[in-house]
C-alpha cells in the first residue's frame, strides 16, 4: 500500500504538468512582447520566391505566433497582408525563423501569443513608410484568432 502513494503522487504531478502545457499562452500585444521575450536574431531569413504576385510592391503583413518555452515560434498565422499576393508566404517563413530569449521578468519562460508587422519594400520616406505599415495594424487579437 505504501508503494501506491508515490506512484499516485507522481501521476498527479504528471497530470498537473500536462494540463499546464496544454493551457493557452498569455496574449501579449506587440508593444508589451519585449517585456517577456527578446528577439535574438540580428536578421531573419525568409524563403522569397523569384517570381510571385506583388512580391516587389510596397506592403506589409501582420503575423501572429506563439513564442514557446524554448524561444522558437509556433502557431503562425498571417492575419493581414497588403497588397494581396504572395507576401504571406514570405511573412510565414520569416516568423518561422524568429528566435527569442526570455527576459529577466520571464524567468519561467511563459508561452505568449502575440503578433508583429513585417514591412516589405517599404518606402524610405517616413510618412510613406508609416502609411504602408498602418494598413496592417491590428489593435487586438485573442487566442481564438490563431
Amino acid at each position: 500500500m505504501l508503494r501506491a502513494v508515490p506512484f499516485a503522487a507522481l501521476a498527479l504531478v504528471s497530470a498537473v504538468a500536462f494540463a499546464q502545457s496544454d493551457a493557452p499562452p498569455r496574449v501579449v500585444v506587440p508593444d508589451k512582447l519585449a517585456g517577456y521575450w527578446t528577439l535574438v536574431n540580428a536578421s531573419v531569413e525568409a524563403d522569397v520566391p523569384i517570381m510571385a504576385r506583388n512580391i516587389s510592391s510596397p506592403g506589409c503583413a501582420a503575423v501572429s505566433f506563439v513564442v514557446e518555452k524554448d524561444g522558437h515560434t509556433s502557431t503562425i498565422k498571417v492575419q493581414r497582408v497588403v497588397p494581396a499576393g504572395d507576401l504571406a508566404k514570405v511573412a510565414t517563413s520569416m516568423a518561422t525563423n524568429m528566435r527569442f530569449e526570455p527576459t529577466v521578468t520571464n524567468a519561467g519562460r511563459d508561452r505568449v501569443f502575440s503578433w508583429l508587422i513585417f514591412p516589405f519594400n517599404a518606402p524610405t520616406d517616413a510618412a510613406a513608410r508609416t502609411a504602408v505599415m498602418k494598413q496592417c495594424q491590428i489593435d487586438k487579437l485573442g487566442w481564438n484568432d490563431r
